[in-house]
């Protein structure tokens, strides 16, 4: 069993971090490489905390291992979200069950905490180490793609109009107020403060299309724009909106305004178990690129298979 250290995440610890990715990702492709640039704005978005929830692992100041993690509000419990890279050389040293014993000693014994993690259903040691340590598939984060919207004659309802907003931190409330009503019951969910959402909303890459009425915002579409991807992170109707074409609507006038081709595609993640969602997404011409399960266990269970790991 190789010797490494378990510490926090490091203001310094930047350029260790894309090095590891890069060689994380040059064996299995659904890590992909990230850059300083990217990180640094990961680091920066607020339920991150400025990385103070991760813990990496070194040996002989090299980082071998990394540990992201989340605490994220769901209102009668909370999850707690996390991702494992390990350094492919380094693998089955135990890092990777080291760092999970780290961030349980993050909450309190009693807290009802759920950990969530995702794996790609093609990632069969991946798979298999949650599954060991008694993670249960939970549904899966289907990735849909679209180089060529589908012709679509869309009517919204009287009284109704879509527009892309000009100053998006301007309508956070709104989007938060959208976005937790929403998504609530997802299991993915997290609450959104005004504070959080402003930041978001606040990055350059963000674009916002809202639909409302003559006085409120009924629904948005949230688009942040890669140099080679149109990505769709968000939309989210007032629920008491919902089954009116309001969402379909929203991403069809977007994505048409915006322009998506081979060179530059429209991509979204949507839940497995939203079959309406999906649904819709396949009307606009989206298809399926691949899907990535999410796995739970509650943190009581969590630590007695570690004990024992």
């Amino acid at each position: 069993m190789a010797s490494f250290l378990i510490r926090a995440l490091r203001a310094d610890d930047t350029e260790a971090v894309v090095r590891l990715y890069e060689a994380a990702s040059a064996r299995d492709a659904n890590i992909g490489p990230i850059t300083s640039a990217q990180w640094a704005s990961f680091m920066q978005r607020p339920h991150n905390r400025g990385g103070q929830d991760f813990r990496v692992a070194v040996q002989d100041d090299q980082l071998v291992g990394l540990a992201e993690s989340s605490l994220r509000d769901q209102g009668s419990h909370s999850v707690r979200f996390f991702k494992l890279v390990v350094d492919p050389s380094m693998r089955r040293q135990g890092i990777a069950t080291a760092l999970l014993r780290e961030l349980l000693a993050l909450n309190a014994v009693g807290d009802a905490i759920l950990f969530q993690t995702l794996a790609a259903s093609d990632r069969g040691d991946g798979i298999a180490f949650l599954e060991g340590l008694g993670f249960s598939h939970i549904e899966s984060e289907i990735t849909m793609g679209c180089s060529a919207l589908k012709h679509l004659a869309l009517a919204l309802p009287d009284g109704l109009v879509i527009e892309r907003s000009d100053h998006p931190p301007h309508v956070a409330d709104d989007v938060a107020r959208l976005h937790n009503a929403a998504f609530a019951s997802d299991v993915a969910f997290r609450t959104y403060s005004v504070t959080e959402m402003k930041h978001v909303l606040s990055e350059d890459n963000q674009e916002l299309w809202i639909v409302k009425d003559t006085s409120r915002i009924l629904g948005y579409c949230r688009i942040e724009r890669e140099p080679k991807l149109t990505w769709l992170e968000q939309i989210a109707i007032d629920p008491k909106h919902q089954g009116q074409g309001l969402g379909i609507a929203l991403a069809y006038q977007a994505l048409q305004a915006i322009g998506i081709d081979e060179e530059r595609p429209a991509g979204l993640n949507v839940s497995s178990v939203n079959e309406k969602a999906r649904s819709i997404y396949q009307k606009l011409g989206f298809v399926v690129w691949r899907e990535v399960r999410r796995y739970g266990l509650p943190q009581f269970d969590l630590m007695e298979r570690i004990a024992t790991a």
